[in-house]
């Protein structure tokens, strides 16, 4: 990795001569912050009578002397500047950062833009129709969560080091694996642009879960609780492997004041596996069928002990549907989800590609009691469960009472001492480890993992 610190230093300590032809210096870098992908081009200008624009390699504007004065090359057209990203996973949200100058003031003559190009170009505006002036740098995040907004055919531009939302829509990319070329684009209809730094902040999609009393995550990573006790709809994608379709039901079950999974069931095509209490399973209605397939997709079932068992369907290529209970308690969860498997699939786990917390019609949702019995199944949908439990829609899921609480503390058999002990090693999730090894009463349920 270049150290950007260390090339300046050295051309600090050893300029070039500003008589000579300028030179340019791009480093690309990569640093992992949190939960989001950083791939950043740098660039420093070394000489004052020149400057750089960077994302690849040896864009170079020379300057120009005109009547003894020192003046910038100037260029109604900049050429693209890409990164290229060779890490292979789903983007669930993209941020761009810009530093660049911008030398004219006039409202309305500049435009940015980013383009991805994988299997097909992807491009949407970051800003059309704006001027930053004359003074910068200018360093901005372009964010869509922003409430930040810039005025078209305007002569402002945001603030230093503040965020803004883009005129485009850069969700656009979401969902779309993140190998490929990264590009942005300059359209200024006068003046210079000068170009910093620019980086694209990719947040990889994770792995969806139903898990625990129960805790759900959705494709985004963020974990959120519904307590209500009905059938619901953890997720449905009527394409999956070319419109074989797969779906996933669970059935929550009410104790004291919160419900926890009881059953799943899967149905890829016509096949349908459906797991319970203690690993007992059906296929197809058959108690203890034979588990070789389900459709075409290999499934194999693995007790662990007495209390635990796993079910796991080989997707291919290293992607799994993992279905797992511990006693009474079942949980569901996606391995290696791709946009090809899980593109376009709606339910529990949010909107793929975003997390986002869609209603059946597609409006975002903000509310988690709300969003979860939005996605109870409804009495015209395949019904998965080989028997129906009460409720079933159009009565709605039953939410656990707050009359009960003080019944549960008073039920509850491990102290909540022991249960922070048990679960020290569940980092952040240690509390929902808490809860549940209190809810079951069994220490164990933390050695079973976020099951």
């Amino acid at each position: 990795m270049v150290d950007p610190a260390q090339i300046l230093a050295s051309i600090k300590t050893h300029p070039p001569s500003c008589l000579q032809a300028t030179k340019c210096s791009s480093h690309y870098f990569s640093v992992l912050s949190g939960s989001a992908k950083h791939y950043m081009m740098f660039s420093e200008k070394i000489c004052w009578i020149g400057f750089c624009l960077v994302g690849s390699l040896t864009h170079v504007f020379a300057t120009r002397y005109e009547s003894g004065v020192l003046e910038l090359g100037i260029h109604s057209l900049v050429p693209g500047h890409s990164i290229t990203v060779d890490d292979d996973f789903v983007i669930c949200d993209v941020d761009i950062e810009v530093s660049f100058s911008h030398g004219y003031s006039s409202p309305g003559d500049l435009d940015v833009g980013i383009t991805f190009d994988a299997d097909s170009p992807v491009t949407t505006g970051l800003a059309r129709n704006h001027s930053c002036g004359l003074f910068g740098p200018v360093h901005a995040r372009f964010d869509d969560s922003s409430s930040n907004t810039l005025a078209v055919n305007s002569n402002t531009c945001v603030s230093d080091g503040s965020d803004v939302k883009p005129d485009g829509d850069l969700s656009l990319f979401n969902g779309h694996s993140s190998q490929g070329s990264w590009t942005l684009s300059f359209n200024p209809s006068r003046g210079y642009i000068q170009l910093q730094q620019w980086a694209v902040i990719l947040t990889p999609c994770d792995d969806g879960a139903g898990t625990g009393d129960p805790h759900f995550k959705t494709w985004a990573g963020k974990w959120y609780d519904f307590h209500g006790a009905c059938d619901l709809v953890f997720l449905s994608n009527p394409s999956f492997a070319h419109g074989t379709g797969l779906d996933i039901h669970i059935r929550t079950k009410a104790r004291y004041q919160y419900s926890f999974i009881e059953s799943a069931a899967v149905r890829i095509g016509e096949d349908i596996l459906e797991v319970g209490e203690y690993g007992g399973y059906l296929v197809n209605g058959i108690s203890n069928a034979d588990l070789e397939k389900l459709d075409k997709y290999t499934v194999t079932h693995e007790k662990i002990n007495s209390k635990q068992d796993v079910f796991t369907i080989e997707l291919g290529a290293g992607k799994q549907i993992v279905v797992q209970s511990f006693k009474d308690l079942v949980s569901v969860k996606t391995v290696g989800a791709s946009l090809e498997e899980y593109g376009g699939s709606m339910g529990l786990l949010g909107e793929f590609g975003s997390g986002k917390w869609l209603s059946r019609n597609g409006t975002v949702m903000s509310d988690a009691i709300a969003f979860g019995n939005e996605w109870q199944v409804l009495e015209v949908e395949p019904k998965l469960f080989q028997t129906n439990q009460f409720p079933q829609h159009p009565v709605q899921c039953t939410m656990p009472s707050t009359s009960n609480v003080g019944r549960r503390r008073l039920g509850e058999s491990i102290a909540e001492a022991s249960a922070e002990k048990v679960c020290g090693h569940w980092g952040d999730l240690k509390d929902q480890c808490v809860y549940d090894v209190m809810a079951t009463g069994d220490l164990e349920l933390a050695q079973a993992g976020a099951f």
